[in-house]
């Protein structure tokens, strides 16, 4: 008699239930032991920030007569989603609306991690979050970048006689010409740039997929960040290229804000640093650059992600298919008139 095993195909997954611990654990101490185990484990820094802030808001939001991370059911995270979903959260008190999907889901994938960790570790009787699935969204842009009548507009705004006007308006083409994030970009020291030979070396620790890659830069923005290290010599090798006036570290916050500024003044519905990476994808296959190349230049592990960055509205497909469509190009070769 052919024996059954659970593992056969359309057999049910036998449902994530342990037995009951002796130690009971708080939410806190659950919390706590989680990221102490990320940290062994040697995840970065912002990572460890990031689940800090994810299970922070859920605390915050749980019913406070719940303190054993053992009590907490699959119906408090739907109720949590729906929460996160409709009502006025912390994030959302100016217009009353709720997290964007794409937010809700990186909460809900932080949540899995942890509640995996400690089912998986034997610290929780059950995962909650084992049927809990992702929120779904209508197809979008993951980050469109702009057109490029508003990246002249906000080129043209920046005045080259003050210096954070100078400095601002340099990172900005920095991040056109490479592609760098802007965490990549703000680290950077004259170390890491071969003005010689026009590459930047992002190292293995500030990759955020921990791979050191060499870029290559322009030589027209080659100029401008030699220039920069030219003026911030005096605050040492090690330093980053781009400070403020008192030579203190220039953060992604403060870029953030700045830009903010400057979207209202040209009147720019959004604008952050990171569409100009998505500005640099798009262009750089636009004239002619192969996707693969680009890959590795955007430090992408998959080419799928790369592609999304590919985001062409309708000008440039009509472009491109003015350029490039088969029919016009044997007309033109067979001099076949219209």
């Amino acid at each position: 008699m052919k024996r059954k095993f659970i593992c056969e195909r359309g057999a049910p997954a036998a449902p994530q239930v342990r037995k009951p611990r002796e130690v009971l654990y708080t939410i806190e101490e659950a919390i706590e032991i989680f990221i102490r185990a990320k940290t062994a484990e040697g995840v970065r820094p912002g990572t460890l920030t990031g689940y800090h802030d994810i299970f922070r808001y859920f605390r915050q939001w749980l019913d406070m007569d719940i303190t054993n991370v053992n009590e907490i059911t699959a119906d408090n995270i739907r109720d949590y989603i729906n929460y996160l979903r409709t009502e006025r959260t912390p994030q959302r008190k100016r217009n009353g609306k709720g997290l964007s999907v794409h937010t809700i889901n990186i909460r809900i994938r932080g949540l899995s991690t942890m509640f995996r960790f400690l089912f998986n570790e034997g610290i929780i009787q059950n995962n909650p979050m084992q049927n809990i699935s992702q929120v779904r969204d209508d197809a979008h842009d993951e980050v469109p970048g702009k057109p490029d009548e508003q990246i002249e507009a906000i080129l043209a705004s920046y005045d080259d006689r003050q210096f954070a006007q100078w400095r601002d308006k340099t990172l900005i083409l920095l991040l056109l010409d490479t592609g760098l994030r802007i965490g990549e970009a703000l680290s950077l020291t004259a170390s890491q740039i071969d003005f010689k030979d026009l590459t930047i070396i992002v190292p293995s620790k500030i990759s955020k997929n921990r791979k050191s890659r060499e870029i290559p830069i322009s030589r027209e923005v080659a100029k401008r960040m030699q220039l920069l290290d030219g003026t911030q010599q005096y605050f040492g090798e090690d330093a980053q290229l781009f400070v403020n006036a008192y030579g203190e570290d220039f953060t992604d916050d403060v870029i953030c804000r700045r830009l903010n500024r400057l979207k209202r003044k040209l009147n720019i519905t959004k604008l952050h640093p990171h569409m100009f990476r998505h500005n640099f994808a798009r262009n750089y296959v636009l004239i002619g650059g192969d996707i693969f190349t680009l890959q590795r230049i955007l430090d992408h592990a998959d080419i799928q992600t790369t592609r999304k960055y590919v985001q062409m509205d309708n000008e440039h497909i009509r472009e491109q298919h003015n350029k490039f469509s088969p029919v016009r190009n044997i007309m033109k070769r067979n001099g076949i008139r219209t």
